[in-house]
């Protein structure tokens, strides 16, 4: 479980979030949804430690976010894994290399066989051909690119898979793949997922869970049908832009 419990976070005095508290168990798949600028990236990165909140307390799984135990965020930044919104992999070096990238900076595993078969099992997971794995990042679409990047967070097998703005970039049919792949992972892994996005349509195909930002709080938190039916104006207002307004 990560439990969030009134955080608040501050940039330049201009209060960012407020007050936030929810938990996500085991198994959902939750969708961090509201407009630019609102904060849901910052979320993200207090989850991992990567900015640390003014007030207020996360813990992922039994460990504390805190800035004071560093070896502590390295567990938890184990087991989380963030995939960003742009790939960023490593030009340099071909697919195969990326992937197993973060298995070699933590020694999990050692051997070349196991580290070959583990390469090669992340990849079929997430619907990609041995093929790519001898070429170079720049050689792939952006959509391939977005799919090894995932892998490459598979393969050190994290619990928590956190997503930000995973679409972004992406035509209508790699975006609707993308999504089926984050639902399928969630499944099939058994892991726990938080997807922030401004795509309602991603939110209502994929998501187990819709939490709405407004202002530095949450104004919705529920399933995707009570969203879709919802008063709250923006709710009415993201459909709306999609043509999902009930």
């Amino acid at each position: 479980m990560i439990n969030i419990n009134k955080l608040c976070k501050s940039f330049d005095n201009r209060k960012i979030l407020e007050n936030i508290s929810f938990s996500v168990v085991k198994g959902e798949c939750v969708f961090i949804l509201g407009k630019s600028g609102v904060g849901k990236s910052v979320l993200l990165k207090n989850i991992v430690g990567l900015v640390l909140p003014d007030s207020g307390t996360i813990t992922v799984g039994e460990i504390k976010v805190d800035a004071q135990r560093p070896e502590e965020l390295s567990l938890i930044r184990q087991r989380c894994g963030l995939v960003f919104q742009f790939p960023a992999l490593l030009d340099s070096v071909t697919v195969f290399e990326n992937i197993c990238f973060g298995l070699r900076a933590r020694g999990l595993l050692t051997s070349q066989v196991e580290i070959a078969a583990r390469v090669k099992e992340k990849l079929k997971l997430v619907g990609l051909s041995e093929v790519v794995l001898d070429q170079m990042p720049t050689e792939l679409s952006f959509g391939t690119q977005k799919r090894v990047s995932i892998a490459r967070t598979l393969a050190v097998e994290p619990e928590y898979l956190l997503f930000d703005e995973p679409t972004t970039g992406m035509d209508p049919i790699a975006t609707a793949g993308l999504n089926q792949l984050i639902k399928n992972l969630t499944v099939k892994l058994g892991v726990t997922s938080i997807v922030v996005s401004h795509d309602i349509k991603s939110a209502l195909a994929v998501g187990t869970r819709i939490i709405l930002l407004e202002d530095g709080g949450i104004v919705f938190d529920g399933k995707p049908g009570e969203f879709k039916s919802s008063s709250i104006t923006l709710a009415q207002e993201f459909q709306m832009g999609f043509g999902y307004h009930a």
